[in-house]
């Protein structure tokens, strides 16, 4: 109890200084304390209970009607910021002698609230960031552990939430979330961590009465002055990207885990091989908010020739000469959404491989695949963007994180 009591003074303290370092418009600012309960569901691991704890506090911005920002105006002036999460998934048990280890995240979030009525709202967030557990997967020590096996993971969430305010400046909240732990298979083992939260919250806000000051509750005047100023987007747009990243292959862990009976002699350690992708999109930009399109690219796996070796060590020379056969080149076409806010933007993609990747009897793809991630668009060099993206298989399995650069055409 101590422990947790100390994690959670340490959040707030970092959080309270970030927020005090940033603040440019003292009365916008908030911090919000949250509590969950959650459900962990079982993946390919019986768990003897399912429920723990966990704690966030957060450091937000309110948008503000006085920056005359069409961004803001078109998501209701919405609420972003950072947030630290300790969640202590370590009570949750597993087979002896394995255990997990409490996560501590750090990440970014942005918060909307959708319904208004006097003092209560009700809306949606989204959560990204990186994640920290110490207790690592280990073939001897923690055997049932497959979900930790890198220092550095993803924190990844969306929510919904229901808020009252009282006394001016404060606002009580019911909080659900959907969250996911992984480490876009930059190593192995890779089982991905899902869970259901439900938790109340209690915020702050240094305005002295939000509800009657704050930029969220407008009589209208602002608005159509922003409404004024709100570019036109309407058209389409094009998008081509470079991107990469690392992938740790499952015909390595076949072959140097599942193929090993003693489990002292198993790896903990496997390499990193990159994947590497060239795309090109069309979209239409229908509002300031979204777009949607159409995206074609073309796939690289350069260590094909350690899947065919490691296939042949595992099946046999007959069943890979009898196999799909093996190219490091495969192409994907997919339907992209992207949603704007000022320079960043979230976007996703459902896709199909019209013809399946050749990589041999220990593929790690299969015949469809999705994208998410962010990006963001450099002010200063034009149409220019960064972006970090995860690519899954079957809506369940990582493949690789991908770090890209791109231009808006």
């Amino acid at each position: 109890m101590k422990t947790r009591v100390f994690h959670a003074a340490v959040i707030f303290l970092i959080l309270l200084s970030t927020a005090a370092a940033a603040q440019k418009r003292r009365d916008n600012f908030s911090l919000e304390a949250r509590g969950y309960g959650g459900y962990l569901f079982e993946n390919k691991v019986d768990f003897k209970n399912h429920f723990f704890g966990s704690a966030d506090m957060t450091a937000g911005f309110t948008s503000d009607l006085t920056g005359g920002d069409a961004y803001s105006a078109a998501y209701g002036y919405p609420t972003y910021g950072v947030g630290a999460c300790a969640c202590f998934l370590s009570d949750i048990s597993l087979p002896e002698p394995s255990s997990l280890g409490n996560f501590y995240s750090l990440y970014g979030f942005f918060e909307r609230d959708v319904l208004r009525y006097r003092n209560f709202t009700a809306g949606y967030s989204l959560e990204f960031g990186g994640a920290y557990n110490p207790v690592r997967y280990d073939p001897v020590d923690n055997p049932q552990n497959y979900y930790v096996s890198s220092v550095i993971m993803v924190h990844a969430a969306a929510g919904l939430h229901a808020k009252w305010s009282f006394a001016g400046n404060f606002e009580a909240g019911l909080r659900f979330r959907a969250k996911h732990y992984s480490n876009g298979r930059s190593a192995l083992p890779n089982y991905g961590l899902n869970m259901l939260e439900a938790g109340l919250s209690l915020g702050y806000y240094f305005i002295s009465d939000r509800r009657s000051g704050g930029g969220s509750f407008s009589d209208g005047t602002a608005d159509f002055e922003i409404a004024e100023k709100t570019p036109s987007v309407k058209g389409f747009e094009f998008h081509i990207t470079l991107g990469a990243g690392p992938h740790c292959t499952g015909s390595d862990w076949n072959r140097y885990n599942r193929r090993v009976k003693e489990p002292a002699e198993r790896e903990t350690d496997f390499r990193m091989y990159p994947r590497f992708s060239i795309s090109a999109d069309a979209m239409y930009r229908y509002c300031l908010k979204a777009g949607t399109g159409l995206l074609l690219e073309a796939f690289c796996v350069p260590d094909i020739k350690t899947l065919e070796k490691n296939d042949r060590a595992i099946y046999g020379d007959d069943a890979v000469e009898d196999g799909p056969g093996y190219s490091p080149f495969s192409m994907g076409i997919a339907v992209v959404q992207e949603f704007h806010f000022r320079n960043f933007a979230v976007w996703g993609a459902l896709g199909i491989y019209p013809f399946k990747p050749k990589l041999g009897l220990s593929g790690d793809v299969s015949w469809n695949y999705q994208k998410g991630g962010v990006r963001y668009y450099v002010p200063k060099w034009g149409d220019i963007f960064f972006g970090l993206a995860v690519k899954a298989n079957d809506f369940q399995e990582s493949e690789y994180m991908e770090f890209s650069i791109g231009i808006r055409l």
